[in-house]
């Protein structure tokens, strides 16, 4: 809304200022456009509506002005990323992952001015992605639309900043990949590789760690991130707050919160993690002795011999070595998750007890993942009662 201030000047004349204000700029300086207007009305209720109406026509002129400063992709890309790392809002792995989009992005797009890009250029970029064209890694559909969502928000950017009215990044069509068949323990190969780890010796951490995956289906870096304070033993209950993570040299080890808020949960843990989470405790507190004040107090359940969180690629390279000495199959740490989900749905447990066991939003997202395992726990279910009425049936043709 315009800003209207009566001014007079020396000779005693009615001037009116109007200011109108267009938002801010790249530099979060605010855009203004000011006039003088002298009305032509005589009395002060004709010249109050003159004014009002002058106003609204020179807001609207204002707001058709468009900032016409001209600016590449990479170049307005880079802008907003450094606005992001300072406002601090992106998660940190969110901000890498984007930092790491820039050289594909911007072969395909980082030189075209950003109010010249449209549909097809982004079109482009989706179809080199997918395809490999600029003789990298071919992309499933969800890395492409990971891809999409840093160029989209950069083109957010440049709306807000009013280098332009809309976003090309609109009805897009991605590229279907064939979907990579996700991975399962069976019950006996978890119950065996258990096994192998306590009779092999393996370090109680890592033991300790896969328990923790199997039993209750976290995420590692929910795993990772869990501290003592976080254990309940009167209760026997884990509180997830928190989201252990590495993304490269540059981040570290750091720790976030996870990935959604429906992860945040408290879990009931089973009487085999119970059971050697004391012995786990009473090792870290050896090592503490051992290490004076070398010892880093981070309360980590899953910490080095001096006290530090883990690496998060740790558990995933010890459990591969050690399948592979073994020789036994490795499959990734998060099909202990999958295994979990999949041991739920076909013992009937219901989807929304599922989806907090897991942490996801909701049963949706739950039925949407794991829609095949519904699908054969569907059709299990519609054949007991067929089963029932033939065990009856043969029942009841049994001679006397």
């Amino acid at each position: 809304m315009a800003y209207i201030k009566k001014t007079t000047n020396k000779k005693g004349e009615v001037r009116f200022v109007i200011k109108v204000s267009c938002g801010y700029d790249l530099n979060d300086n605010q855009i203004t456009h000011t006039m003088t207007y002298v009305p032509t009305a005589t009395t002060p209720k004709k010249m109050e509506k003159e004014v009002r109406e002058q106003a609204v026509l020179f807001e609207k002129q204002c707001k058709n002005i468009k900032n016409d400063r001209k600016v590449n992709f990479a170049e307005l890309a880079d802008e907003w990323l450094e606005s992001e790392e300072d406002k601090g809002q992106l998660k940190t792995a969110t901000l890498e992952l984007y930092k790491g989009f820039r050289d594909r992005t911007y072969k395909c797009i980082g030189h075209l001015n950003i109010q010249k890009i449209r549909r097809k250029d982004i079109q482009n970029l989706i179809k080199t992605l997918a395809y490999g064209l600029d003789g990298k890694k071919k992309l499933r559909e969800k890395s492409q639309k990971n891809y999409i969502c840093f160029v989209s928000d950069v083109f957010n950017y440049a709306i807000v900043n009013e280098l332009l009215e809309d976003s090309p990044c609109h009805r897009l069509d991605f590229i279907a990949t064939p979907k990579k068949e996700r991975q399962f323990y069976s019950l006996e190969e978890e119950i065996n590789l258990l096994s192998l780890l306590e009779e092999r010796g393996a370090i109680l951490t890592y033991r300790v760690c896969y328990l923790f995956l199997i039993m209750l289906g976290l995420r590692i870096g929910e795993c990772l991130g869990i501290e003592w304070s976080d254990i309940d033993f009167d209760k026997g209950t884990v509180f997830i707050q928190r989201n252990s993570q590495y993304k490269n040299k540059n981040t570290g080890i750091y720790t976030t919160t996870p990935k959604t808020k429906s992860s945040v949960r408290c879990l009931t843990l089973p009487q085999e993690i119970l059971d050697i989470l004391p012995v786990l405790k009473a090792q870290q507190e050896d090592n503490r002795s051992k290490c004076g004040d070398l010892w880093i107090n981070s309360d980590r359940l899953f910490c080095n011999d001096f006290g530090k969180p883990i690496h998060p690629n740790q558990p995933y390279n010890y459990l591969k070595r050690f399948c592979e000495r073994e020789k036994i199959e490795f499959k990734a740490l998060h099909s202990f998750r999958h295994s979990l989900v999949t041991n739920l749905i076909h013992s009937n447990v219901d989807v929304t007890t599922i989806s907090n066991i897991v942490g996801h939003i909701n049963g949706n997202v739950t039925l949407s993942v794991y829609a095949h395992e519904f699908k054969e726990a569907t059709a299990f279910g519609c054949n007991v009662m067929s089963d029932l009425l033939n065990q009856q049936r043969n029942k009841c043709e049994k001679p006397a």
